[in-house]
């Protein structure tokens, strides 16, 4: 798999949200939304690059225990919203997987790492606390004037829930959701490669964690069907489990979308 040329070299999975056609023949403007994966390593010249972009807000869906281990580097200038997703289910979970190679082995061996990330993309939607989040984010999205990011530790999971929720909400085809979500495998290849080789140093057997670090549509699949039976659609998961009213959702709409 050959990694895009990166808008970022040092966050290889920054990419703008926009440019996606809509059902309707309109599009997702952009310059507006960019999603990424963390920015706790972004050099000099990545800096300079979101300052040009005029990024205003940075949102960051990471727990505390992350946000501590590799703070983001904010550009001049912008704003950082704070919008914890998974919190402490999310040190405690990926905490243990990281103890120990057999812990790994016996958490994430067989079929068990997908169900696992499966179960964590459902509580996206089912969790109280993931909900707050993502209210957040949403209801700011909708009135934010200056471009914005959003991301989490690799812009896969946290961030691919946030983008796939917000894409299909802008009436973006399913089909485009799902390719937009899978182009993190593309973005992240080099950067997962070496994670994977550094890992596999310290006795961990990469098979056991690639579920970890891959993207692959059952992850997405089951977050959108447990938004659809909790609420019977993305658009319904938005307005009563997120609580984002349908005049913010018309704001949104207005302020990302072009003829």
């Amino acid at each position: 798999m050959t990694s895009p040329t990166p808008i970022l070299v040092t966050a290889p999975n920054f990419r703008d949200a926009g440019g996606h056609a809509t059902a309707t023949g309109r599009k997702v403007r952009t310059g507006l939304v960019y999603r990424s994966d963390g920015l706790g390593e972004v050099d000099a010249t990545d800096a300079a690059t979101l300052v040009r972009l005029g990024i205003g807000l940075v949102v960051d869906l990471r727990s505390e225990t992350e946000r501590d281990r590799e703070p983001d580097r904010v550009p001049a200038g912008a704003e950082l919203l704070i919008a914890d997703v998974m919190g402490r289910e999310n040190d405690e979970l990926f905490g243990e997987v990281f103890a120990d190679p057999d812990r790994a082995g016996e958490l994430l061996g067989g079929t068990a790492g997908r169900e696992l990330m499966c179960e964590v993309y459902r509580r996206f939607v089912t969790s109280e606390g993931a909900r707050a989040a993502y209210r957040s984010v949403f209801a700011r999205m909708a009135v934010e004037p200056a471009p914005t990011v959003f991301h989490c530790s690799h812009g896969k999971d946290r961030t691919g829930w946030t983008s796939a929720v917000l894409l299909t909400l802008l009436g973006v085809p399913e089909a485009t959701v799902v390719e937009d979500y899978l182009a993190s495998a593309a973005h992240l290849a080099e950067k997962n490669r070496a994670i994977l080789e550094h890992i596999a140093e310290r006795g961990f057997d990469p098979a056991h964690l690639a579920p970890v670090f891959d993207v692959h549509v059952e992850y997405l699949d089951t977050a959108f069907a447990a938004a659809e039976e909790r609420y019977g659609s993305v658009e319904g998961y938005v307005r009563d489990g997120l609580g984002v009213s349908d005049a913010e959702v018309a704001r949104l709409r207005e302020r990302l979308l072009t003829d």
